[in-house]
């Protein structure tokens, strides 16, 4: 059983946490960058004045480790989804194999 875990044992299956790896990166959008420029002098008014929070979100990205080919990105709408999708992900990654993961986010390997 710990053969199986490790995934020393011949013919054993992989976990997913070997082969693909998660984290979090900047939304893919030319309209956030002009929407960061345009806004820009309002954010750091409001923030002086402390009724604006900068955000601290992305999208989460897997992407397999071999190569860094993305195969998985998951929009997040502010911090508090972004920090649970991103354990959630985490924690399939550790705790299931290649094939289970891949089929439950219907990736093609």
């Amino acid at each position: 059983m710990a053969e199986q875990a490790s995934g020393a044992g011949a013919g054993a299956p992989r976990q997913a946490v070997e082969v693909y790896e998660a984290s979090f990166e900047e939304p893919v959008s030319r309209s956030r960058r002009w929407r960061d420029r345009a806004w820009w002098l309002a954010r750091v008014a409001a923030a002086s004045v402390g009724i604006y929070e900068e955000p601290t979100y992305g999208d989460v990205v897997v992407r397999r480790r071999d190569d860094g080919t993305e195969v998985l990105r998951l929009g997040t709408v502010g911090a508090e989804e972004a920090s649970y999708l991103h354990a959630e992900v985490e924690r399939q990654l550790a705790e299931e194999t290649v094939a289970a993961f891949e089929e439950r986010w219907a990736l093609s390997g």
